[in-house]
């Protein structure tokens, strides 16, 4: 399969972050226009993507030192979804479960987190329906001392605004050598019964394959991020089995994290060799200089799987959190 082969199918998209998808001469623009300082040993033409593995995952977030300072008003937040969505198009993707966590964007603005959310659901509404591409919120908690406080918090939004449709799920990503506070996991399974929400839980990335035991059965998780320490244990591997845990499995990043060192066979040719169910996703395909169809590239010249790779999209559409995709 070449790149032109797979950018012409149709896909979904379950493992995306939203500042990862915006282009970088969109970033640029949005952080020129403010005159944004500039971090402390931070190239702005160097710094805002990484194409090569990193040394640590603390180099790998560089881009975050600048992504964290915008959008810094409203307007600059439509043009970041605008660009995530003309990225989107450009890849045929269908439909879309985009990632961000919402209270940064409150403070940056001095706006209630109630009011930042609406702004975000707003604008995936717009370019959603302008773009034909279904789309929908999975909500971004940061492992942590702080992560009980923000769940609440996003939660609290999420009430205020009436439970919107739009919103699909939540997330816990970062550090994973971090443990949160032992109320987080219960928080998170509370928000599944009441309301209905998927749970996705960034596990197994850094090699401990205990995390993904501890999303499924502390978090409630219905998917696992990355998950590439997944077939270090047989019992883990039966869990997923039985309980259809779906993997969302990203290449690229997979090896510029450093989660699949460069010279080792990506995970995910044993997670077909024992069934576990996956789907490719691209992670922070603009960071990477990438996209969705490289991913699908990278993963047929790991595995040269025809017929995983025909069955992608509906396996997508089987593991999405959204209602109805197509």
């Amino acid at each position: 399969m070449d790149l032109y082969e797979a950018r012409m199918m149709d896909k979904g998209e379950l493992h995306v972050h939203l500042n990862g998808l915006v282009s970088t001469q969109v970033i640029r623009g949005v952080l020129e226009k403010n005159i944004i300082e500039m971090p402390e040993h931070f190239n702005i033409d160097t710094d805002l993507n990484v194409t090569h593995p990193a040394s640590s995952l603390v180099d790998y977030l560089k881009p975050w030192q600048f992504l964290r300072l915008i959008p810094a008003s409203r307007f600059d937040l439509s043009i970041m979804i605008e660009s995530a969505f003309s990225n989107l198009i450009a890849e045929n993707i269908k439909f879309v479960e985009l990632r961000n966590s919402i209270i940064y964007i409150a403070l940056l603005n001095n706006i209630s987190v109630s009011e930042a959310l609406k702004w975000v659901l707003d604008d995936i509404d717009f370019f959603s329906r302008k773009f034909k591409i279904q789309a929908g919120l999975i909500l971004t908690i940061t492992r942590g001392e702080y992560a009980p406080e923000h769940l609440r918090s996003l939660l609290g939004a999420y009430k205020s605004l009436g439970c919107p449709a739009g919103v699909i799920g939540l997330d816990l990503a970062g550090n994973e050598d971090i443990t949160p506070p032992p109320e987080t996991a219960s928080l998170f399974r509370s928000a599944k019964d009441k309301y209905g929400l998927g749970i996705t839980i960034h596990a197994g990335e850094t090699g401990n394959a205990d995390n993904i035991r501890s999303a499924i059965i502390s978090y409630g998780a219905d998917r696992i991020g990355h998950g590439t320490a997944v077939i270090r244990s047989p019992e883990i591997m039966d869990l997923i089995r039985e309980l259809d845990i779906c993997i969302e499995v990203c290449p690229i990043s997979n090896r510029l994290t450093g989660a699949v060192s460069d010279i080792d066979p990506h995970p995910v040719g044993e997670m077909i060799n024992h069934n576990i169910p996956f789907v490719i996703c691209s992670d922070n395909p603009a960071i990477h200089r990438s996209s969705l169809s490289e991913d699908y590239v990278a993963f047929m010249q790991e595995t040269k799987n025809f017929i995983v790779m025909d069955n992608m999209y509906e396996t997508q559409k089987r593991y999405s959190f959204l209602k109805g995709v197509k």
